[in-house]
């Protein structure tokens, strides 16, 4: 009996006291030495180069003059389309990374803006904005392969970015993202940059496009200040499967400027020539079209700030138009004014109150405002002037 109450002792002794020498190691281990040091440096260098931005604008837009149904798009509209709605325009959100031989860029947008231009059946190439991967081979030389952002134009597609929240109607008609790759250089004291581009506009706002096209960018950045940028593309855009050759040579020049903390200066020119092989489509014809911008902002309080904005769009020969308005196109012209204050309650936060007026200065070209419905039956008649409000709002992080 005693045998028996020693062996049974010795086993409530002996069995916590391995318990706890088997423990001891783990707890007294740290967590770094859990990780190899390859897995260490690649973690820290990962995380270094490794940033997030979100991003989200909401707005509100109201037709001034007559009754269009809540719902309606707005003709040209890059974003904030839809009137008589409070509603998202965008929530982005980018990811780059970036060390001394390569980087990475991925955007991800939901909301009316990434849906506005896009064909039903390839959606998902607006929900993602841009995905690419890049490898420098010397300084300052870089080549990215992907999906890339389209580099023309001074307005972004986020009204974050921009004088006013609503775009130009020619900034409407500016190419969008291309899928190829792009080789870029830049001098060692970053006042030039230049590069070249080769792909195809893998989702036109009507149909794919697998044709190749190509460009040329051109920057100059002598001071923080100041900007000169000179962007062109070229190539056959063309729908695919369609039975025409259509050659574009699209142009366009912009300007930033910040003479002074308070005052805030863009203009655009673009220049687009179209050439095609086939008169058989009636909407499809040579031409040339010219568009053209200017804004100010001025803070004339630190968090508030005035802004003013003229635009003009000219096609005469219906080269861009013709597929956004079944009307009278000849000698098509828009030109308009907009004006905005904007409050910003923190560095990147927003808050905008914005008019704009739209107009042909024709009563017989009438590209704004029509709406047609069966069910409920109701027609709102097309009109040559358009002018609206908005309200946006927005915060990036």
């Amino acid at each position: 009996m005693n045998k028996a109450f020693c062996s049974q002792a010795m086993r409530i002794l002996v069995i916590p006291l391995l318990l706890l020498l088997m423990a001891c190691p783990a707890r007294s281990q740290k967590l770094d030495s859990l990780l190899s040091k390859v897995e260490q440096w690649k973690l820290k260098h990962m995380m270094t180069g490794l940033s997030l931005q979100v991003y989200l604008d909401a707005y509100y837009v109201g037709n001034i003059g007559g009754t269009i149904p809540t719902s309606h798009t707005y003709e040209f509209q890059t974003n904030s389309p839809y009137i008589n709605e409070a509603r998202v325009n965008m929530f982005d959100i980018t990811m780059n990374y970036n060390n001394h031989w390569a980087r990475m860029t991925a955007d991800f947008r939901i909301g009316d803006q990434p849906l506005l231009l896009s064909s039903s059946t390839s959606q998902w190439t607006n929900y993602l904005t841009e995905a690419s991967l890049g490898f420098t081979f010397g300084k300052g030389v870089w080549i990215d392969f992907g999906y890339l952002d389209s580099p023309l134009g001074v307005e972004s597609s986020m009204p974050i970015n921009n004088l006013l929240s609503t775009c130009t109607v020619g900034t409407y008609f500016e190419p969008s993202s291309v899928l190829g790759g792009y080789l870029s250089y830049t001098t060692p004291d970053e006042a030039w940059s230049a590069g070249g581009w080769v792909g195809n506009s893998f989702s036109l706002p009507n149909g794919k496009n697998i044709h190749v096209q190509y460009g040329v960018d051109v920057n100059y950045n002598p001071s923080e200040d100041l900007t000169v940028s000179f962007n062109n593309l070229m190539g056959n855009m063309a729908k695919s499967g369609a039975t025409y050759y259509k050659y574009l040579v699209y142009n366009n020049l912009y300007a930033t400027w910040n003479p002074a903390p308070k005052w805030n200066l863009i203009g655009q020119c673009d220049m687009a020539f179209q050439k095609v092989s086939s008169t058989e489509k009636d909407s499809v014809r040579q031409g040339t079209m010219v568009s053209g911008l200017v804004g100010a902002k001025y803070y004339f309080l630190p968090k508030f700030a005035f802004a003013l904005r003229g635009e003009v769009y000219y096609d005469p020969k219906e080269i861009l138009i013709g597929s956004k308005y079944t009307g009278k196109t000849s000698d098509f012209i828009i030109f308009g004014a907009s004006a905005g204050l904007e409050f910003n309650p923190g560095k990147d936060a927003y808050i905008r109150v914005q008019y704009s007026f739209l107009s042909t200065g024709d009563p017989g070209v009438k590209p704004f405002n029509e709406v047609t419905s069966s069910s409920p039956a109701y027609h709102y008649w097309a009109d040559f002037n358009r002018q609206c409000y908005s309200i946006t709002t927005g915060i990036r992080f």
